[in-house]
């Protein structure tokens, strides 16, 4: 959702280990880590892993980041989130004290609590989720079309109007 295959890479970020886990085998439970330069290949019989080796999962992984890079979709969610930035920036000095994200990751920081602002986006079919108190969190699917996000954008702008 970042805009990146990894967060990291939009910081220019080599990290010594990546610990991916969750999305990496598309809801298949699997956790995998990658080790940078500085740490090297590990001797065998080093590590192990409650999922390691699991065929299945292994198979889930390839498919999905076979998915993510042909679809290009972390450049899509690059895309969707900076259109959502620019739609939502003018509620900044009115009921947004902030607009922020990284690709399909948005956050509205609110002058108010959040609470009531789900309520009312729920009452409009929109499913959303608070990070703290008062800021409002975007996170839809990697998948989501254009024109779907743009209903959830244009409800968010009527909710904070």
């Amino acid at each position: 959702r970042t805009g990146t295959l990894f967060a990291c890479q939009r910081e220019g970020v080599i990290p010594d280990v990546l610990c991916l886990g969750k999305g990496i085998a598309g809801g298949v439970a699997m956790g995998a880590a990658a080790f940078g330069p500085r740490v090297g290949a590990l001797p065998p019989g080093s590590h192990g892993s409650t999922f390691g080796g699991n065929p299945l999962a292994c198979a889930a992984a390839r498919a999905t980041l076979e998915t993510l890079l042909d679809h290009e979709l972390p450049n899509r969610a690059a895309a969707l989130g900076a259109h959502a930035l620019e739609r939502l920036a003018p509620l900044v000095g009115g009921a947004a004290r902030e607009v922020r994200g990284r690709g399909l990751m948005v956050g509205v920081e609110l002058r108010t609590k959040v609470a009531p602002v789900l309520a009312a986006l729920l009452e409009r079919r929109v499913v959303a989720l608070p990070a703290g108190r008062n800021v409002l969190r975007l996170l839809p699917p990697l998948v989501i079309e254009e024109e779907e996000w743009d209903v959830v954008l244009d409800r968010v702008v009527e909710v904070l109007s």
